[in-house]
C-alpha cells in the first residue's frame, strides 16, 4: 500500500507553474540543509480538522449541546482515538463550527456537516495521536470517499477563511493537484509524528521531494487567492 501511495505521487504530472516553483523550492531547501531551514506555515491548513481549519468568531461562546457531539459523539469518545486532542482544543472545533452554521445558512450547513462527517471519521479511524493520517495506510475503496469529501469541502474552508474559493480560482488540473498537496502534507506529518508544519529537516528523506512539492503547491493556491482578492 505505502508503495503504491508513493508510486502514485511520483505519477502526478506538476501544472508548469507549479511545477517550477517545486524545483527552485527543493534546490533551496537541499541548499540550506547545512544552516536553518526557513519554516513554512500554510496559512489555514483546511485539510486538519482538529487544527485552525476555521476562522474563530470574536467573543465568548456559552455552554451549550455542542455541535461538536453531533460529529465525535462526545470528547471522551474523540480522546480514545486522538490522545492529544484537549478540551480546549474540542471547545474551539465546536466554536468553530458555530461559526459555520451561522455563516452557511442552514442549507448550506447540512450539506457542509454531511461532508465534514466523513473526514471527522476517517480522523478517528485512521488519524495518529495528533489527528494526522497516513493515507498511504488506508484502504483504496476508503481513500476514494475521503477524497471525494476532500473536493467537496474545500470550498466551504474558504468561503469560511473569507478566502475566493480555491476551486474557482485554479484550474481542473490545479485544483486536482491542490487537493493532492493537502493528502501529501498531511501524509508526511503523520509519518514524521509532528502536530504541525514539520522543518525540513525533520522530514525523512525519502519523502523530502514529495514534502516539497506538495509545499510549493500550497504556497502557489495561497498565493493565487491573495493577488485575485
Amino acid at each position: 500500500m505505502e508503495n503504491n501511495f508513493k508510486q502514485d505521487i511520483e505519477k502526478i504530472e506538476i501544472p508548469f507553474q507549479l511545477h517550477e516553483r517545486s524545483k527552485k523550492g527543493i534546490q533551496e531547501a537541499k541548499s540550506e540543509m547545512g544552516g536553518t531551514v526557513k519554516r513554512f506555515v500554510k496559512k489555514r491548513i483546511a485539510i486538519t480538522v482538529m487544527a485552525a481549519c476555521l476562522m474563530v468568531p470574536t467573543g465568548a461562546f456559552a455552554y451549550q449541546s455542542l455541535l461538536a457531539d453531533d460529529l465525535y459523539g462526545s470528547f471522551d469518545n474523540v480522546k480514545k482515538h486522538i490522545a492529544n486532542i484537549t478540551m480546549k482544543s474540542y471547545l474551539l472545533f465546536d466554536a468553530k463550527l458555530s461559526q459555520a452554521k451561522g455563516d452557511l445558512g442552514k442549507e448550506q450547513y447540512e450539506q457542509f456537516k454531511e461532508v465534514l462527517y466523513v473526514i471527522t471519521n476517517a480522523k478517528l479511524e485512521f488519524g495518529d495521536k495528533n489527528g494526522n493520517i497516513d493515507y498511504s495506510q488506508v484502504p483504496s475503496e476508503n481513500l476514494e470517499k475521503i477524497k471525494a469529501a476532500l473536493y467537496d469541502i474545500q470550498p466551504y474552508f474558504d468561503k469560511l477563511n473569507d478566502e475566493l474559493s480555491s476551486k474557482e480560482v485554479l484550474t481542473a488540473e490545479e485544483f486536482e493537484q491542490y487537493i493532492q498537496a493537502l493528502i501529501t502534507y498531511e501524509t508526511v506529518m503523520a509519518k514524521t509524528g509532528v502536530s504541525s508544519p514539520p522543518e525540513i529537516e525533520m522530514v525523512p528523506i525519502d519523502l523530502r521531494e514529495a514534502f516539497m512539492n506538495a509545499q510549493n503547491v500550497l504556497e502557489y493556491v495561497n498565493e493565487k487567492q491573495r493577488k485575485i482578492n
